[in-house]
């Protein structure tokens, strides 16, 4: 009779150790190109609210798209967030659609026809300049301005080969002015490798002006920078919708819809804008004070994140041959 009570015990035991890790199992695997402070804010938010888990891993948008076509055959990561679209829908076939309920109110070109992507913000590209250099009546005030002889070895820019923002601002250029246009901002620009040394080197007085994101501008700005400016391009901003994908036959499905949902929500989102001036793909949102409402910035019209998908291998290897006749 012990041994069978015994015997019971110890398989009573076995489903209890089984089963305890099963419900410690569930997290999110977020690979991120994101800053650390904005994960932070979001990895913490979510844990609190919903008792999941969420595991980190840092890298470039170029790198994460690699890495998880690597990992197609057995996904280690959930959730992929941000990148510019573009990039995203180069590599929807890894990504699982879902639509999710987040994303009703999105215009039409933030969420990919199929729900492999769907838009978490938006960058404004703006061009950045040290007030200690150029004095408010010489300052540029169109990309046009840029492509002039006189903005010779004064302007830096991410090299688009690399930065998902670097190309989504050379697409814009070139829509705007060809090929004629590109020529002449390679013949102008200093190209960096990183699109945070743009920003960095230019509120530091290391360069002039840069070609960068409002957001990455405007914290200096915020943070009480007497020597940053910035300029709303008059022959157009160009507006970058970044996204967010869950990766298909993902490890934890449910939790990272969860995830999903939570990271296109309009009170995470305005978390985002408050904290960080990263502006929200969602349009219902609250506007904040110390930057200015889309409609009262000029903005590029057919700046089209499918199109500058669907031209990049063309753009870029057209710009790698400007770059090397030099």
């Amino acid at each position: 009779m012990k041994k069978h009570i015994m015997r019971f015990m110890w398989l009573l035991i076995g489903i209890i150790l089984v089963a305890v890790p099963a419900s410690y199992a569930a997290e999110v695997v977020l690979y991120s190109s994101n800053p650390s402070e904005v994960l932070d804010m979001i990895r913490t938010g979510f844990e609190e609210q919903t008792g999941v888990k969420v595991s980190v891993v840092m890298m470039g948008t170029g790198s994460a798209m690699k890495r998880i076509e690597a990992e197609k055959d057995n996904p280690l990561c959930d959730v992929f967030w941000s990148g510019d679209v573009a990039v995203l829908d180069g590599s929807k076939d890894y990504f699982m659609s879902y639509k999710s309920p987040e994303a009703a109110s999105l215009p039409a070109g933030y969420v990919e026809k199929d729900y492999r992507w769907t838009s978490s913000n938006a960058h404004v590209m703006i061009i950045m300049y040290n007030k200690s250099i150029v004095t408010e009546s010489n300052k540029p005030l169109s990309w046009g301005d840029l492509l002039k002889p006189e903005w010779k070895d004064k302007v830096v820019m991410a090299n688009p080969e690399k930065s998902g923002s670097a190309y989504a601002q050379v697409y814009g250029i070139y829509k705007l002015y060809g090929w004629d246009g590109l020529k002449k901002l390679i013949d102008n620009a200093k190209i960096l490798d990183s699109s945070s040394l743009i920003y960095k080197g230019v509120a530091a007085g290391e360069y002039p002006v840069g070609i960068t994101m409002e957001y990455a501008a405007y914290r200096y700005i915020a943070g009480g920078s007497k020597d940053v400016g910035i300029v709303y391009a008059s022959d157009g901003s160009f507006i970058a919708p970044e996204g967010a994908a869950i990766i298909k036959n993902c490890p934890h499905p449910k939790e990272a819809q969860m995830f999903f949902d939570y990271l296109l929500s309009k009170k995470v989102e305005e978390q985002i804008f408050e904290n960080f001036y990263r502006r929200p793909a969602r349009p219902d949102t609250a506007e904040f004070a110390g930057l200015p409402k889309i409609s009262e910035i000029a903005v590029m019209k057919d700046f089209d994140p499918i199109e500058a998908n669907n031209v990049k291998k063309e753009l870029l290897g057209k710009w790698k041959e400007i770059i090397l006749s030099k």
